[in-house]
């Protein structure tokens, strides 16, 4: 065997991979073309996006963007800066002027292009921190690792990818800054570190259970860079577009709509039919699976929790997160792959036990399966290892067949909460193997004598 022929079947991909990623590709392009038709040419507005883009109509002059609603009916339902951010794809209600506006078409197309580039960017940026972090774990099989790591993490979570495409949802920005923040952790940026977790606060609130991370870790120029952060994206940038008044409107709006009802402060119940409700809404959360199982004839079940199954999920959610932290250990920075290990564990956990989570909501789930990957490399010399194969398998099929109509009854009752706990659970066994490993701090003392060598 000749020695091009050697190093094609040392570091390329084999034939089954190269059709993969092809596969891939051809889906996620053809996949824009059924995007667009429900979006925008079915006699019904399917997904959400023109939820954010009449936010960003009313934010551009000066209505309400709480109270404006898509032909649909449905909220805007975050806080002001992602209506600001709409802006350029404001698309009016029916009777006022189109003037500046896009056309509604255009504009889908617009937000699908950059959801699937804040995909690419955010899981390549978060890639590349691993490799510079830990280059000699790269050394051999390579160019494997380089697509294993990034394109085989999306297809693990493709079905949540889609989804989210599919709906027109935000996810994939929040994923984004959830591995940026990662990546920058990882390079020892942390105040940068801090303004993505920020920014993820401030395009959906419940990110704000990721200050665990800098808190426990007790990392104080993380912190400050979430305050800077929080301080730029929900004061002063909504302040010098909408004015002091409407932004204070817009915040009282937001608390009585949404925040004052899903903390048990408010009867508004606006929001309940499109988000709140368990018995209207594709939720996931341990909440919405306790429900299920008490509630399993969906034809019966109630659109709030009894008083106990409240009781019971809050319990569950401080100790799954008490587990967390104790796997991490006691309250200082660890090593960086561990440190990075346990903020894809808090961001997987945060959707588990967040009230509303959505099946979309698990894309947050790709970095755990990055940081899986990197890990099973030091004790392995092959690619995926038949137990994280196995586990990848079941994870995908999972989260795929309840998204299929024929399964409707049974998503109805929170199923995904299962697999995706699963992934924690198995995550979190990690944290021993990661801490007791000295071949990480080994490998990046190595390679910073090479470089200055």
């Amino acid at each position: 065997m000749d020695s091009k022929t050697s190093d094609k079947d040392k570091f390329g991909l084999n034939g089954f991979e190269t059709v993969l990623v092809a596969v891939l590709f051809c889906f996620l392009l053809f996949f824009a073309d059924i995007v667009q038709i429900r979006s925008a040419f079915l006699s019904r507005v399917m997904g959400d996006a023109d939820c954010f883009f009449r936010a960003g109509w009313a934010a551009k002059v000066g209505k309400s963007i709480y109270e404006v609603t898509d032909p649909n009916g449905w909220h805007y339902n975050y806080p002001p800066l992602f209506a600001i951010a709409m802006i350029p794809l404001a698309d009016p209600p029916p009777g006022e002027s189109r003037d500046g506006c896009l056309p509604y078409p255009i504009s889908i197309s617009i937000f699908y292009k950059v959801s699937l580039l804040s995909l690419f960017f955010g899981v390549f940026s978060l890639a590349r921190a691993y490799e510079k972090q830990f280059p000699l774990m790269f050394e051999n099989l390579y160019v494997r690792k380089w697509y294993y790591l990034r394109i085989f993490a999306i297809v693990v979570c493709l079905s949540p990818i889609a989804h989210t495409l599919m709906r027109g949802q935000v996810n994939l920005f929040l994923l984004m800054m959830i591995c940026l923040s990662i990546s920058f952790q990882l390079s020892n940026k942390s105040f940068l570190s801090g303004i993505m977790i920020a920014g993820s606060i401030c395009l959906k609130v419940f990110p704000v259970f990721l200050l665990v991370v800098p808190v426990w870790r007790k990392d104080f120029k993380q912190l400050a860079g979430c305050l800077v952060g929080l301080i730029l994206g929900l004061g002063v940038i909504p302040v010098s577009v909408m004015g002091v008044e409407k932004t204070k409107t817009a915040y009282s709006d937001f608390y009585n709509v949404l925040i004052g009802p899903s903390l048990g402060l408010s009867g508004d119940n606006t929001r309940g039919v499109e988000l709140t409700n368990l018995n209207s809404t594709d939720n996931h959360s341990v909440l919405a699976f306790l429900h299920g199982i008490e509630h399993p004839d969906f034809s019966k079940k109630p659109a709030k929790p009894s008083l106990v199954i409240k009781i019971v999920q809050i319990l569950m959610s401080l100790l799954f997160l008490g587990w967390l932290l104790w796997s991490k250990g006691v309250p200082k920075k660890g090593s960086t792959m561990e440190d990075a290990h346990f903020f894809a564990l808090a961001s997987l956990l945060m959707v588990l036990i967040c009230p509303v989570s959505h099946s979309q909501y698990f894309v947050l789930a790709l970095p755990l399966v990055m940081s899986m990957l990197v890990f099973s490399w030091l004790n392995s010399s092959k690619v995926v290892s038949p137990w994280l194969g196995f586990l990848f398998l079941f994870y995908i099929v999972a989260n795929l067949l309840p998204l299929l109509p024929v399964f409707e009854n049974i998503k109805r009752m929170g199923v995904m909460f299962v697999p995706n706990f699963i992934l924690f659970v198995y995550g979190t066994t990690l944290f021993a193997s990661i801490k007791n490993n000295d071949k990480f701090a080994f490998e990046k003392a190595t390679a910073v004598n090479h470089s200055e060598a």
